[in-house]
């Protein structure tokens, strides 16, 4: 009877110890872990997909950084991995070499994307401490577009 309870306390205590860590798998707050709408696959560059709907749908296909002068530049390449043409939002952050953003003022950008079709964008950090470039991509947020058009 005895074994039996320190069995059962071992379980428990595991199933209880592997939630937990599912849990935290599952924070959208947590950047060390990695998550399917986050891929980081190129140094000093990512692309976070703003949704479920554009996984495996939309790829990060090249990623190049270099110098400008003091400052640092990149250039994402996004590809349509579909034959369905997307109106997608690009916004790029910038962050030093400890991970801190720099230039907070970002802003959402449109742009289209035809059927299998590669795009590149560029972007410059105006600090020279940006180090890293993150660049989200989202679904076009038409229901704020139609709401300043009917005023």
């Amino acid at each position: 009877m005895v074994k039996l309870l320190i069995v059962l306390s071992i379980v428990a205590a595991s199933t209880l110890f592997a939630g937990c860590q599912s849990g935290a798998m599952s924070d959208p707050n947590v950047r060390n872990i990695e998550q399917k709408t986050i891929v980081s696959s190129f140094p000093r560059a990512r692309l976070v997909l703003g949704s479920d709907a554009l996984l495996e749908r939309i790829a990060m296909v090249d990623a190049r950084i270099g110098e400008v002068g003091q400052l640092t530049r990149a250039e994402v390449s996004i590809q349509n991995l579909t034959n369905t043409k997307y109106t997608l939002e690009y916004m790029y952050a910038w962050e030093d070499e400890q991970g801190f953003s720099i230039n907070e003022n970002r802003v959402w950008k449109r742009f289209s994307l035809g059927p299998k079709e590669i795009k590149s964008f560029k972007s410059v950090g105006g600090d020279p401490n940006a180090y890293s470039v993150t660049m989200t991509v989202r679904m076009a947020d038409d229901v704020f577009m139609q709401k300043q058009e009917t005023k």
